[in-house]
């Protein structure tokens, strides 16, 4: 009984992500699950409760992991004293992102591109926002205090600090094709911060 129930909720994980990637959440259609499924409504409401439970199961784990290695990335940056440490650290940080990101695509298929009406909708707003007290604290240990301008440019710049990222998996861009671009992206940002910092 016991792989007969694991089977039926994998056929149902299987049939929600196909739905949700077609639809996006708001326009998934639970009958519609049921029915690629092979089960009825009251056996995915018993498994995953409602449509967001649902959505849920298939992206918790990514998206708690991804927030996990993130958080380490960021705190790599505390021990690193001048530019060049801190560029390193966060070379390091965006490839162990990118690394995961694409172990787990399509979770994050789902989180950047579909979740609208989920609470993962705010989910790259949540990393910007700590991308920006990230930045604020290594300006911080760079300049010393900062101004109002400074904090404002920091928060306008980190605002799309995660549009690359959700680039390369909106567009279904190949790995190895997404590292290029990300170093590219790379090369760009910390030229404008050597510029930026030489005016502070």
């Amino acid at each position: 009984m016991k792989k007969q129930a694991e089977g039926v909720t994998e056929k149902i994980l299987s049939a929600a992500e196909q739905e949700f990637l077609t639809y996006g959440f708001k326009d998934a259609s639970l009958r519609r699950i049921c029915a690629a499924s092979g089960v009825s409504t009251h056996s995915l409401y018993t498994r995953f409760g409602d449509k967001e439970g649902l959505f849920d199961a298939l992206v918790k784990a990514a998206a708690d992991g991804l927030m996990e290695v993130y958080l380490a990335s960021v705190g790599s940056l505390e021990g690193c004293k001048d530019y060049p440490g801190m560029t390193d650290a966060g070379r390091r940080g965006t490839d162990e992102v990118l690394e995961y990101v694409y172990q787990h695509f399509t979770a994050f298929q789902l989180i950047f591109c579909h979740s609208a009406g989920t609470k993962y909708a705010d989910y790259l707003d949540l990393l910007s926002e700590i991308e920006e007290r990230a930045y604020q604290e290594m300006l911080h240990q760079l300049k010393g205090n900062m101004t109002d301008l400074d904090k404002f440019f920091i928060h306008v710049v980190c605002a799309g600090s995660w549009q690359p990222v959700y680039e390369v998996v909106s567009h279904d861009i190949p790995l190895e094709a997404a590292k290029r671009f990300m170093e590219l992206q790379m090369q760009y940002h910390y030229a404008g911060w050597e510029a930026v910092l030489g005016l502070l």
